[in-house]
C-alpha cells in the first residue's frame, strides 16, 4: 500500500483524467479509514471531490452529496457544488464584495450587482480552496483526501493562493488607502470589509502553508503507462517541485499483466517500455503497480 500516509493532515491524489484518480483516492481514503477504525480513537477521515465531473459516487455506489456523507463509522466524503458554494459565499460576503467593488474599484452599484453575477475565471478552484480551508479551520478531520481534477486544473488549485493573496492585497491596499476619506463623506463603517478580507487571507494562507509542509501534506500521482499520461505525469512533477510540493508515492494504474493472447502479449509488450522509462526516471520515489482488471473498481469489496 501507499506508504507514510498514516499522519498526514492532507492528502492530494491527482493525475491526468482517465487515469483512476477517484477509484485510487477512495480506496486509500477507505484504507486509512479503516486503520483508524482500528486505533479507535474517534478519528474520521474525509474524501474530499474537487472534481467538476465528480466520481466518488460511483466509486462506493453511494449518493454523495454536497455536504459530507457518511460512509463507513470512520468514513465521510462529499463531492463540492461549486454553484452553490459561490452562491453561498456572496451571500455571506455581499456587503463586503460590494463596498468593495463601488468605494475601492469606483464601481457604481449597479455595475457592482453586475460583477457579482459574473462567471469568474478560476472559480471552481478558488471556491475549493475556500471550502478545504474552511474543513482544516473545523479540524473535525484526521485526515483530508482530495480527489482532484486533471492535471490543468489541479495545477490552478495549488496556485490559486498566491493569486488570491495577490488579489487580497491589492484590494487591502486600495481599502487602506480609502477607507479614511470613506468613512469622513459616507459614515460608512468599513470593519465588514476588513473582516472579510482578514478572515479570507488568514484562511488562505493556514491553507497555502499546509499544502507545502511536506510533513503533513502528501501529493500522489495516479499514470499509467501510456506515451500522453507519461509526458503530463513529467509536467505535474515539475509543477509541484516549482511549488515545494514533493511527491513519494506514484501508482501506475491499468496494467496488464495476463499475456495468455496475442492481443493481451502486445499490450503488454507495449506497456513494458513505458514501466521501464517511469522506474528510470522516478527510480527513488515509492511505485504502487496495479494491474488492470476486468470489470469496473465500485463498491467496498472491489475498493
Amino acid at each position: 500500500m501507499v506508504l507514510t500516509l498514516e499522519d498526514k493532515k492532507l492528502i492530494f491524489v491527482g493525475g491526468k483524467g482517465g487515469v483512476g484518480k477517484s477509484v485510487s483516492s477512495s480506496a486509500i481514503a477507505l484504507h486509512l479509514s479503516e486503520i483508524t477504525k482500528q486505533k479507535g480513537l474517534g478519528e474520521k477521515i474525509l474524501l474530499f471531490s474537487t472534481d467538476p465531473a465528480h466520481s466518488i459516487s460511483d466509486s462506493f455506489n453511494i449518493k454523495i452529496g454536497d455536504t459530507p456523507t457518511k460512509i463507513t463509522d470512520t468514513l465521510d466524503a462529499i463531492e463540492i457544488n461549486v454553484d452553490q458554494l459561490m452562491g453561498e459565499f456572496k451571500v455571506k460576503h455581499k456587503g463586503a464584495i460590494q463596498e468593495l467593488l463601488t468605494k475601492a474599484a469606483s464601481l457604481d452599484q449597479q455595475e457592482a450587482d453586475h460583477a457579482l453575477e459574473l462567471a469568474i475565471p478560476g472559480i471552481d478552484e478558488f471556491m475549493s480552496l475556500v471550502k478545504l480551508s474552511t474543513f482544516l479551520e473545523q479540524n473535525i478531520y484526521k485526515t483530508i483526501v482530495v480527489d482532484t481534477a486533471p492535471t490543468g486544473h489541479t495545477l490552478r488549485l495549488l496556485s490559486m493562493p498566491n493569486a488570491v493573496n495577490s488579489w487580497l492585497i491589492f484590494f487591502s491596499g486600495l481599502h487602506n488607502k480609502y477607507k479614511g476619506i470613506m468613512r469622513f463623506l459616507t459614515g460608512i463603517n468599513t470593519n465588514d470589509v476588513e473582516n472579510f478580507i482578514s478572515t479570507l487571507t488568514e484562511g488562505i494562507y493556514k491553507t497555502h502553508m499546509l499544502i507545502t509542509d511536506k510533513e503533513k501534506t502528501e501529493f500522489i500521482i495516479v499514470t499509467i503507462p501510456d506515451l500522453m499520461a507519461i509526458e503530463e505525469t513529467k509536467r505535474l512533477f515539475i509543477n509541484l517541485y516549482s511549488a515545494g510540493i514533493k511527491v513519494n508515492n506514484l501508482i501506475i494504474n491499468h496494467i496488464q499483466t495476463s499475456t495468455d493472447c496475442i492481443f493481451c502479449q502486445s499490450r503488454r509488450n507495449y506497456q513494458n517500455k513505458y514501466i521501464y522509462m517511469i522506474n528510470n526516471t522516478y527510480h527513488d520515489i515509492n511505485k504502487i503497480y496495479i494491474p488492470l482488471f476486468p470489470t469496473d473498481i465500485n463498491g467496498f469489496a472491489y475498493l
